[in-house]
């Protein structure tokens, strides 16, 4: 990054084929060696999606994730997408390792900053999500799956108005085989999915973090999958999006969503990348897709 411009294509090489713990070794030594801190150095010297993804890069896992979240709830409105993204696939392990680098990074705390830019049920959910509560040891009980399926239509298609909060307890609190066995009974009762049930009767982010939810219950892979694809359609490329579920995936089940990608549309995920972006962008994008 020295004299007259940058060389982009070192950078892309060096940064992309490392794991997270070698990229941040590569910062601590790089900060140790210049006095200087690599993702303002790489923010200086480059521009537009290239460094937004090299930028990321320079981040331990968590600390990425933290920054994503904090950038959802800075400015003008709050983007509520990112925020249920990151936060409703998580498992309950995931989510403190979250809050710590958030508070680390962030020298602010992310239950305490999501009850000041969410509200009504949905910031109650992720509140909810964020300490704890959700069950991850308990087998599936399809008698409580029948009564719980039971307790849902009651809440909903069985009255007038919906009473949220308690889709909002089950879907906080039952493990995700719990909550794919309610889904089940759900459609016996009804004779429709609780999905469909769950889009007549609700609307807005809250409705929209309910079928997240589902969705991961149901196949956590495909949920990847299908937001891959969808950022790559219409008029214009997702960039954030695009950039943010690669950097969030590799090292964990970039591989699994591909095969998935292939499965569910036909074509490759290396193919949509090649189709719909460009430059070292591009090819930096596709060095961490095929290094999965």
């Amino acid at each position: 990054m020295k004299g007259m411009g940058t060389e982009e294509a070192p950078i892309v090489e060096i940064l992309t084929r490392r794991t997270y713990q070698q990229r941040e070794e590569i910062a601590q030594t790089y900060k140790r060696e210049f006095g200087r801190d690599l993702g303002e150095d790489l923010a200086s010297e480059l521009g537009g999606e290239l460094e937004d993804l090299m930028c990321g890069l320079t981040h331990s896992y968590f600390e990425y994730l933290a920054l994503e979240l904090s950038k959802a709830m800075k400015g003008m409105g709050t983007k509520e997408k990112i925020i249920n993204e990151i936060i409703l696939s998580r498992n309950n392990s995931e989510l403190q390792l979250l809050k710590e680098a958030y508070a680390n990074t962030c020298h602010s705390s992310l239950e305490e900053d999501i009850r000041g830019e969410s509200d009504g049920d949905l910031e109650k959910l992720l509140v909810a999500l964020l300490n704890d509560s959700r069950d991850e040891i308990g087998d599936v009980d399809n008698a409580k799956a029948q009564q719980q399926a039971q307790d849902l239509y009651n809440a909903g298609e069985n009255k007038w108005g919906t009473n949220e909060a308690v889709f909002r307890q089950l879907f906080s609190h039952e493990s995700l085989p719990q909550l794919m066995a309610i889904a089940q009974e759900y459609e016996e009762i009804s004779k429709r999915s609780l999905a469909e049930a769950i889009e007549s009767e609700m609307g807005g982010d809250f409705r929209d973090a309910l079928l997240i939810i589902l969705e991961v219950a149901k196949d956590k892979i495909g949920y990847y999958a299908d937001l891959l694809y969808n950022c790559m359609q219409g008029a214009g490329t997702d960039d954030k999006t695009l950039i943010r579920l690669v950097l969030s995936r590799s090292e964990l089940d970039l591989g699994d969503i591909k095969e998935k990608y292939l499965e569910k549309y036909g074509k490759t995920l290396d193919h949509s990348i090649e189709s719909e972006t460009s430059g070292p962008y591009k090819d930096a994008l596709l060095l961490l897709v095929r290094g999965g």
